[in-house]
């Protein structure tokens, strides 16, 4: 049984490192409509929109790597479900304050994968309060399912 739960937390870390692995390359790969994006949320001050769009693909870059990895999950997880936990309450923000926006600025293959709109929608919240769940369960978790230090 310690085993089958081993393999699941495993493909859990690995699920949720892919999804912000390739969010933040995505979103690397379009930094100006990103930065466009965080902009459009209305938010952040001007002059912290680009240093905070840099800081949030630097994140999710890093951490998707350290829970494919396994690399010191306790933190990983738990940065990762503070970084998720900020996906949803921007996303509920912009829904509460019905701004007008086409696209949330998430390129989240998960959103792609589960056929959700890439505009800011209820759905998009759910998902990342999940996905913040998700994380914090890792790095919360005793069996970690990591050969790396914690």
């Amino acid at each position: 049984m310690k085993q089958v739960a081993a393999v699941l937390l495993t493909l859990l870390r690995v699920v949720l490192g892919l999804i912000l692995l390739f969010s933040g390359i995505a979103k690397f790969d379009g930094f100006g409509t990103f930065v466009a994006a965080v902009e459009s949320y209305h938010i952040l001050p001007a002059a912290f929109i680009r240093p905070a769009s840099y800081l949030l693909v630097s994140a999710e870059i890093t951490l998707g790597i350290a829970l494919c990895i396994g690399y010191r999950l306790s933190g990983a997880g738990a940065v990762a479900s503070l970084l998720f936990l900020c996906f949803a309450l921007a996303l509920a923000s912009v829904l509460w304050r019905q701004l007008p926006l086409s696209s949330c600025g998430c390129e989240n293959i998960l959103f792609e994968w589960l056929s959700l709109s890439q505009a800011p929608t209820w759905k998009a919240v759910f998902v990342d309060m999940l996905c913040a769940a998700a994380s914090l369960f890792i790095a919360l978790s005793p069996q970690q399912g990591s050969r790396f230090a914690n």
